[in-house]
């Protein structure tokens, strides 16, 4: 007996963990309940993408070295470590370039992603050249990227792709074919390829053609761990070099195979709040179509048991429906039927469309003046610090393409001049400007600043006029940094007569102070009568 109410007890015990983890995996949602049945799950999930670069095969000697690491192993102990002590369960990865180019067709995820590359590239970059750089060549050289080779509209339209794919390619073609695409491309005064008046253009690569080949994933210490040596393209290997990989929104390590080594797509990441913001408006235009709800009480016993009822009773809905309208009128039975209006109040139902519409652009980093163009009822007064901390925003995405922009430069000044000037750089032109009253304001406190620093001797004069020369405000770019020399004041030798400076001419006196100073005798006698 004893034995037996220790079984009993121990099956008790066993059934009450289990029923308890199984209302627990009962809130686990679908997606993230498969993803925890097998580690191949977890290989469908967060394996690299399908794309058109290379073959299933390659893709697949790709995974297995990923998978040799311990890479899908670690996503599978964290989702389910995270999931049972967190009680939350995250799954997300990487939706897919086929999905991706479906959800670009949407007009708010196209609104949102336009609206930051067009900024981006908006009043684009001013070329700079160093103390021996001439000013011609700098000229010429924006002339040549704007003309030919059209630099604006290249990371205009790789901007683009960056935010609907997460990621593009600027393929450098220096003409080259074949096996030599595999070899490293050397940008500098010696290149091999790259010569003036050579053969130079810039090819936007959307990431869908595009799989990575080798890369490093068991050595972090080097500057490889994790980036790709060459790339496939379309079944044609390119190396590395030869390829610029613009992405944003950088994904964490473990999540970087599955992403094609790009970024996490701004559209996947605005799609959940788009579905949500669609969903709501759709509901609240249903609900306006139904906000009166006519009900028309009847005996419907009568209908269904006597012959041709429902025929009947079809012909009075039909009737109804028919002339429903304010101008109408509704006749029926008043012993055995009814007709009574219900109305739905819609009070809140655009706030929450409009609050999901605000998440849009919340998320997207973008005033809603400047997302949508308009200001809907309801929404904060976007002022100046709102555009300003978009410009802001704007900004840092400029730096993520500045390297990019300075390899493009590089090969550019190779073609044109058949060297690279290490003085010439460049600056992103601001995009939000003051307007002219407020410049002339700052930049007469400015040069009132500069004179108090040099009645007080904190600066000489020439700091002085280098300061005033590099204020881009004050407009005196271009006076030389040395002030000109003071002619000296000349003088009349000894015998030489000086010129007499005119005197000043004094108001006519009365006769009598004149007769006083010319005959003083005779006035003073005449004084004493």
């Amino acid at each position: 007996m004893k034995k037996t109410k220790t079984n009993a007890q121990t099956r008790t015990t066993a059934r009450r963990p289990i029923s308890e983890a199984v209302l627990e995996w009962l809130s686990v949602p679908q997606r993230t309940q498969r993803a925890f049945e097998s580690i191949e799950e977890i290989k469908r999930a967060f394996s690299l993408p399908v794309t058109l670069g290379a073959p299933q095969e390659e893709r697949e000697k790709l995974n297995l070295a990923f998978d040799s690491i311990g890479g899908y192993d670690a996503i599978f102990s964290s989702l389910q470590q995270h999931s049972v002590e967190m009680g939350q369960y995250p799954l997300t990865s990487f939706i897919g370039y086929g999905m991706l180019q479906q959800i670009a067709q949407n007009g708010m995820i196209r609104a949102c992603v336009q609206t930051v590359a067009d900024d981006i590239s908006r009043k684009w970059i001013s070329l700079q050249g160093g103390e021996g750089t001439d000013p011609e060549v700098v000229t010429n050289l924006e002339d040549v990227c704007e003309s030919r080779y059209r630099l604006k509209t290249l990371f205009h339209d790789a901007v683009v792709k960056v935010g609907y794919m997460g990621g593009a390619f600027i393929f450098i073609d220096s003409g080259v074919t074949g096996k030599d695409l595999e070899l490293p491309l050397a940008i500098s005064d010696q290149s091999a390829e790259l010569e003036k008046d050579g053969f130079l253009r810039f090819v936007v690569i959307d990431p869908v053609n595009v799989t990575p080949g080798d890369y490093n994933s068991s050595d972090p210490l080097k500057p490889d761990y994790m980036r790709p040596r060459w790339w496939w393209v379309l079944g044609q290997k390119v190396h590395s070099s030869r390829l610029l990989a613009l992405y944003d929104n950088e994904p964490p390590t473990l999540l970087k195979p599955s992403y094609n080594f790009l970024g996490i797509p701004q559209a996947q990441i605005l799609w959940d709040y788009v579905l949500h913001w669609n969903q709501c408006r759709v509901y609240t235009a249903d609900l306006l179509r139904k906000v009166s709800l006519l009900v028309y009480q009847t005996d419907m016993d009568a209908v269904f048991s006597s012959d041709n009822g429902i025929r009947d009773f079809d012909i009075k809905m039909a009737a109804l429906t028919r002339y429903r309208d304010n101008n109408s009128i509704i006749a029926c039975d008043k012993d055995q039927e009814n007709v009574m209006n219900v109305q739905t109040s819609i009070a809140g139902c655009t706030d929450v469309v409009r609050q999901s519409l605000e998440m849009i652009a919340a998320i997207n980093r973008t005033p809603a003046v400047k997302l949508l163009g308009i200001s809907p009822s309801g929404f904060n007064a976007t002022g100046e610090s709102d555009i300003k901390n978009y410009y802001d925003h704007i900004r840092a995405k400029q730096e993520l393409l500045k390297s990019s922009i300075l390899t493009c430069l590089k090969c550019i000044q190779i073609v044109t001049n058949g060297r690279i000037d290490p003085g010439i750089s460049f600056e992103f032109e601001e995009l939000g400007t003051e307007n002219a009253a407020s410049i002339a304001m700052n930049a007469s406190t400015r040069v009132g600043t500069l004179g108090q620093l040099l009645d007080r001797q904190v600066i000489s004069p020439e700091e002085a006029r280098l300061v005033a020369k590099a204020d881009k405000d004050l407009g005196l770019g271009f006076i030389d940094d040395e002030p000109p020399e003071q002619e000296p004041q000349e003088f009349a030798d000894e015998g030489e007569e000086q010129p007499q400076a005119p005197q000043e001419q004094t108001p006519e006196q009365p006769k009598i102070v004149q007769d006083y100073e010319k005959y003083p005798e005779t006035s003073q006698s005449d004084q004493s009568y």
